[in-house]
């Protein structure tokens, strides 16, 4: 191959290097993408305004809703409704309005609380969903443990919650059909001395994995200030029982005080979860909690633009090192083998 000719083919490679880079860097440019089916048949998918970006590089985007067929029938077991057509079925789980979405009682130890449940259905047919417990067993019973709900009509059913004979933070969940409740019990023992208060401080009680869960927690006497050694103990634990977080410090109380602690969540998958404290004294507990989400800590979007583009511009300017070596050593070569034809 001759230099002009080596010359062309360097200039076409970077040229096409720039395109591929000016694509890249910015992934708001649409187009219409046009793809063949892989599974053998003669079938086109045409993806109008996609994301070019997303394209090349298989980023996932948010996935977009699937109608429901025209004929769909209600799925009377699972809450969710159906509808058949010439490529498959489709499912498309109902959303049912619960009143209250989370309970939160403090109870003695044995006694029994009781609360109405009101579910509304906000579809086109009427369903018909199962409501269990979990995490809670032989602590909620139901008056119903199925519902039939008509389209757009609302249900009432009763829980009735039994108070274990230990005192404690105790959470779970009551599910009707795919929903849930959130249910925490903070159950105590006998003549209070001391009570106690949980709250988090964080932003609609969310947390950013990685971030620290910011807690006050209030201690009150109860009657005479009392001067006692007091323990905390606080958990942090999901809605199924499981234990991710212990700590606990011992204190000096007579009066009303207010404390505030910080929780790493660095560990934590996302989801809702309950912060609780047990207030230990002699002959007695009180318990507190509070519920807080972790949510996902998504990577700006700029910031994996600009870490691509500085990607793209490192292999360019190494390309454009080699181009240059490559250049001067062809050039050397020309001129040693002008000299020798020369003599």
């Amino acid at each position: 191959m001759d230099i002009c000719s080596l010359r062309k083919s360097l200039f076409i490679g970077a040229f096409l290097i720039w395109l591929f880079s000016v694509i890249s860097i910015f992934p708001f440019v649409s187009a219409d993408i046009i793809s063949v089916n892989a599974g053998g048949n003669t079938e086109f998918i045409v993806s109008t305004g996609g994301d070019i970006e997303n394209f090349f590089f298989g980023i996932p985007s948010v996935p977009e809703v699937e109608e429901e067929s025209s004929d769909s029938s209600s799925s009377s077991s699972s809450g969710s409704s159906s509808g058949s057509g010439g490529s498959g079925t489709v499912v498309t789980e109902t959303l049912l309005e619960i009143d209250p979405s989370e309970i939160n009682l403090a109870m003695q130890i044995n006694t029994v609380e009781r609360r109405t449940i009101r579910v509304t259905n906000p579809g086109i047919s009427e369903i018909t969903v199962s409501v269990s417990q979990e995490g809670l067993n032989d602590t909620i019973l139901f008056n119903q443990t199925s519902l039939t709900i008509p389209a757009g009509g609302t249900v009432a059913f009763e829980a009735s919650f039994a108070a274990p004979s230990e005192a404690g933070s105790f959470s779970g969940k009551i599910l009707i059909g795919n929903n849930e409740v959130l249910v925490t019990l903070d159950v105590y023992e006998g003549l209070l001395l001391f009570d106690s208060n949980i709250v988090v401080l964080n932003d609609d009680y969310s947390v950013l994995q990685g971030d620290n869960l910011k807690t006050r927690i209030t201690l009150i006497p109860m009657g005479d200030p009392v001067r006692l050694d007091v323990t905390l103990k606080f958990e942090i634990k999901d809605y199924r029982g499981k234990v991710y977080l212990t700590k606990s410090e011992t204190l000096l109380s007579e009066e009303t005080v207010n404390l505030f602690r910080d929780f790493d969540t660095g560990k934590l998958p996302t989801g809702d979860y309950v912060v609780s404290l047990e207030l230990s004294y002699p002959g007695g507990i009180a318990p507190s909690s509070a519920h807080f989400i972790v949510l996902n800590r998504n990577v700006p979007a700029f910031v994996g633009n600009i870490v691509l583009l500085l990607v793209i511009m490192i292999l360019a300017v190494s390309i454009g090192i080699v181009v240059v070596l490559i250049l001067r050593r062809l050039k050397e070569r020309a001129e040693i083998g002008h000299f020798g034809s020369e003599e």
